[in-house]
Formats: C-alpha cells, sequence, structure tokens
C-alpha cells in the first residue's frame, strides 16, 4: 500500500535519487489530472514509452524546440549576429565594433605603449604627472616639466639662521646653519648669534671641618654662604668632631621630670601617648586607657546560687534573682548553679546544676533583669518534639515509610539520605499507585497517582469538530486545503511546540499531511480535492 500524503512534499533542494515516475498503458488508464501532474505512457512511440504533462490535457514533455525568437540591441549598422542551428547547436559570430563602447570588445591597433581610452581610441600617455608646491603666504606653484623652483636661506639679526648652498654639485643643494664665528667640535657649543664657543663653569662646593658647627657653601674657593648646626640642652645632641659629618641622638636623661639621670629615657609627668588599638600586642607603651581597656569586662567568678530561689551560696550572702536587695551587677560577674530552678521563675530558662550566668550589663542593687545575663548550658537535655537536646537518627522500618538511609561517617553526626537502590522492585503497576513529586505551582511536595502522570503523555483524537474538546475548525485555511486546529493546552496541558502529532485513518493507515504549531495551536492542512467529512481521520498527540 503506498504512504498517504495529503499534502506537498518539500525536498528544500535535495536529490531525489532513484525516483520513478507511475507508470500508465496511456492517457485513458491516467485518468484526469492536475496541471503540472506528470506520468509516464508505456504504450507511445512504439512501446518505447513518453514522459507526459497535463495541461488541461495529457501532452509529450521535452519535445525539441520549436522556435526562437531573436532581438537586436547595442549593435549599430555594419555588424553582424548569425544563428545557426546545425546540429542543434546555436553560434553568435563576433561582433565588429561599429562606434559604441561594447561589453567584452576589444579593438586592434594597440601596441605596448598605448592605452584604451574609453571612446576605444589607442593614446599614448606622458608618464609625467604635474604636482603642485603650497604656498604660505602667496599662490600655490604648479609644477610641470621645466619649473625651476629656487630656494633660499634665512639670515636674522646677529648672524643667525639656515644658509643655502647651491654651488656644491649640480642638481643638489646643501642647507646649513649660519657660522658667525668660532669652531665646532666636541668642546664647543652653538650660541643663538651663530658663535661656537667653549662654555665656563663655576666649582661650587660644600663641607665642614671637626669641631666646626657650620656648614659652608663656596664658589671658587670663594665662601658663599654658612649654615650653622646647633643641639637643645636636655633635647637634642650634636657631635661636630667628624670633618664634614654632624652626629644627632637623644643626650642622657632627656626629658628628665624628676631630677634623675641615666641612660634611659623618662617621659614628664604629664606626657600624652597614643593609645594602641584595643587587642595590640606589640612592643608599644600601654597607656592607662589601653589598659583599663583591656581589664574592663573580664569574667571575675563570684560563686554559686540557687536558681529556684536565687540565695547566693555560702560564704556569699544576698540574693541574685529574687528581692528589692538582689545583689548589683558589674560586666563580668559569673556565677554557677548549684541547685536547679527557673532563672527569674521564668520556666522557658530551666537551670541544672552546672549550668552558669555571666553579667553583661551593670545593674545597681535590686535593679537585675533576666537579660542583663548570658545563660551558659554546660549539659544538654533529650531531646523532645519542640526543645532541641541530644537524640538519636534511626531509619524507618515500618513499610510505608521505607527509603531513608542513616549513616554516621564522624562520631555525632548523622547523614541521612533516601535511599532508593536497595528498595524491592515494583514490576506491576497499577494506576492507583503513586509517587512523591514537587508541584511548582504550590511550591510542596505532593503525592502523584500513575493514572494521573500518564493521562497528561498522550492523547487520540478523532479529528471531528462537533463532538470533540479541543478541536476546531481552521478560521481561514489555504487555498485548495482544509483541516483542523488541536489546543494543546486543552487537551495535553502544554504548548503546541512540545508535543509530536501522527495523523492516521479510521482504519489505522498513517498519512501524511501539513502540521504547524504556534502557542498552544496544532494546525493540521489537506490538500483536498474534494471535502473531507468529519471523523475520517484521527491523530495520536504525544508530549514531550
Amino acid at each position: 500500500m503506498a504512504i498517504n500524503f495529503l499534502n506537498k512534499v518539500d525536498l528544500n533542494q535535495n536529490e531525489l535519487d532513484h525516483a520513478r515516475i507511475v507508470n500508465e498503458a496511456g492517457n485513458t488508464a491516467a485518468g484526469t489530472g492536475v496541471s503540472g501532474q506528470l506520468y509516464f505512457d508505456t504504450t507511445a512511440d512504439a512501446g518505447v514509452g513518453v514522459l507526459k504533462v497535463w495541461t488541461n490535457q495529457w501532452v509529450e514533455v521535452g519535445g525539441g524546440v520549436e522556435s526562437i525568437a531573436l532581438t537586436q540591441t547595442g549593435i549599430s549598422a555594419g555588424s553582424s549576429l548569425t544563428v545557426s542551428t546545425v546540429s542543434g547547436v546555436a553560434t553568435i559570430n563576433s561582433l565588429a565594433y561599429g562606434g559604441a563602447a561594447l561589453v567584452g570588445y576589444v579593438p586592434t591597433g594597440g601596441t605596448a605603449t598605448t592605452f584604451l581610452r574609453g571612446d576605444a581610441t589607442w593614446q599614448t600617455v606622458d608618464n609625467y604627472i604635474s604636482w603642485t608646491a603650497d604656498s604660505d603666504e602667496g599662490t600655490d606653484i604648479v609644477i610641470t616639466t621645466g619649473t625651476v623652483l629656487p630656494f633660499y636661506g634665512a639670515v636674522t639679526a646677529g648672524g643667525a639662521g639656515i644658509a643655502t648652498d647651491s654651488a656644491v654639485s649640480a642638481g643638489a643643494m646643501t642647507i646649513g646653519l649660519i657660522n658667525a664665528g668660532g669652531t665646532p667640535s666636541a668642546t664647543t657649543f652653538y650660541r643663538g648669534d651663530g658663535q661656537w664657543i667653549v662654555p665656563t663653569n663655576d666649582l661650587y662646593t660644600l663641607g665642614k671641618a671637626a669641631t666646626s658647627n657650620n656648614l659652608i657653601l663656596k664658589n671658587d674657593g670663594v665662601d658663599q654662604n654658612t649654615i650653622a648646626f646647633n643641639g637643645t640642652t636636655m633635647e637634642i645632641k650634636l657631635d661636630v668632631d667628624t670633618v664634614d659629618s654632624y652626629t644627632f641622638s637623644l643626650p642622657d636623661g632627656a626629658f628628665v621630670e624628676w631630677a634623675t639621670t641615666g641612660t634611659n629615657l623618662q617621659l614628664p609627668e604629664n606626657a600624652v601617648a597614643k593609645t594602641p588599638a584595643s587587642g595590640d600586642d606589640s612592643t608599644r607603651i600601654a597607656t592607662t586607657a589601653f589598659v583599663q581597656a583591656a581589664v574592663t569586662g573580664l569574667l571575675e567568678f563570684k560563686g554559686g546560687f540557687n536558681a529556684n530561689t536565687g540565695a547566693l551560696d555560702s560564704p556569699l550572702t544576698g540574693n541574685l534573682t529574687t528581692g528589692a536587695t538582689r545583689v548589683a551587677l558589674a560586666v563580668g560577674d559569673y556565677y554557677v548553679v548549684t541547685v536547679a530552678g527557673d532563672f527569674f521563675g521564668n520556666t522557658a530558662t530551666p537551670l541544672t546544676p552546672g549550668d552558669s550566668v555571666i553579667a553583661q550589663s551593670v545593674a545597681v542593687a535590686g535593679a537585675s533583669v533576666e537579660t542583663d545575663f548570658i545563660i551558659v548550658q554546660s549539659d544538654t537535655d533529650l531531646a523532645t518534639i519542640s526543645t532541641p537536646g541530644l537524640g538519636n537518627v534511626n531509619a524507618s522500618t515500618v513499610d510505608d515509610l521505607l527509603g531513608a538511609n542513616v549513616v554516621y561517617d564522624v562520631p555525632g553526626t548523622a547523614v541521612v539520605g533516601v535511599n532508593i537502590k536497595d528498595q524491592d522492585e515494583e514490576t506491576t503497576i497499577s494506576n492507583a499507585d503513586a509517587f512523591l513529586m514537587y508541584d511548582n505551582s504550590e511550591d510542596k511536595n505532593v503525592r502523584v497517582s500513575i493514572d494521573n502522570v500518564v493521562g497528561k503523555s498522550s492523547v487520540q483524537l478523532l479529528l471531528d469538530t462537533p463532538n470533540v474538546t479541543g478541536v476546531t475548525d481552521q478560521v481561514s485555511p489555504p487555498a485548495g486545503t482544509q483541516g483542523w486546529v488541536i489546543n494543546s493546552n486543552t487537551v495535553l496541558e502544554t504548548a503546541a511546540l512540545d508535543c509530536g502529532i501522527e495523523v492516521m485513518t479510521a482504519a489505522g493507515q498513517t498519512v501524511y499531511a501539513d502540521v504547524t504549531r504556534s502557542s498552544n495551536d496544532i494546525t493540521i492542512n489537506f490538500t483536498a480535492p474534494s471535502a473531507i467529512s468529519q471523523g475520517v481521520y484521527r491523530a495520536i498527540v504525544t508530549r514531550a
């Protein structure tokens, strides 16, 4: 049975290999065709057969050239154009030039030293091209063959400028500096007035003698300036014993406030130093502020107390949590629980022996509150559903909770995962069976039945507009076609581009129609010589 195509086939300019036109025994057997339809007549041409095409009737294809129409354009009088059909070949003779430029035409008479002009004339061309000398202060000079272009030097006041020498050689010119005196050499320099001179130099020295406080600047041995250096008693010590050298240091006993001498630097009583940053462990001087900040807030153990009543353990007296006379607090006060109880009577803060509380705020006597303390628990109770604590994690052995795997790879740390590999394989699946799935629209995990999943993967539809939901007629089908539109979102809840489709007859034969997809519409076009009845074809739509 032939494959049934219900629309044209586009090969996209690819070859059709080893194809065969339908064979028929004459026009009667071929029947009435449509424009452009082909068939091979096996009975024509004495049984050899010929290819025929339908043009309101069956006619032979490739009957040969019946006529040739020629039109002469752009050929002047005297030219010629000849066409012959000897052995089926058309020959066009060479064209003779008739006074107008013709593409591809090359006239005779040219040489290696001539060039073809646009009017088809051979021309000898002079290889010299004129140019123009630009003038900044006058008219530009056009330089052609034989033009003389003079050059002049310019001499300014004092003899400086540019000299020209045209007598160097024929056709050459030298441009150089004006020499107004002196001889150019490795030791002379050119001055602005054209003189070559040997420059003069002054010798400057800077130095001091031993035991001298003075630094002396000399010009060719003559004193010019003197700078004196002096120390300050108890502040700067100056040593000038060495020639050309000064030594600065702090004297022994500098800054002495208490009339004490020695080799150590001593600061005045009210001297101020920069306070190092908190936590600085360098060798910088520690100021009073640095020391006070370092010791403020350190833990200070006070003793034990009864968490139920707040009473402090002996030898302490007083109460930590109860009464108007409860003890004052300083930051860092540290108490340990010796008797269990609710801290400040708060059942949400139960304390057991070994737990401790640390004051984090300052409070005067009788003013402390629970939030003034940091609670440090030394032990942990067993966990409950609402209270963190000690607990254990195990995999379930209940049938409907199987699949969790718990491994303690590190002591105290449980690794929990879903175990599928070691579970029994279910080979019989019913529509009521279910699996766990994340619902993106609801942002939660849900149980999904097999029936619900399979029902959303594919569907078979009759192309029957009145009776099938999701199937409609085309609003305006292309000329010569008819068909249907399937709404993919209605039948499978997905976009048309995510669907595959197969079209078949009611008897189950696959047919090939023109199928296009756009948004949620799957359009099926048939090239139908006559109207197609509803329900003759059906489609299987599959969700990717």
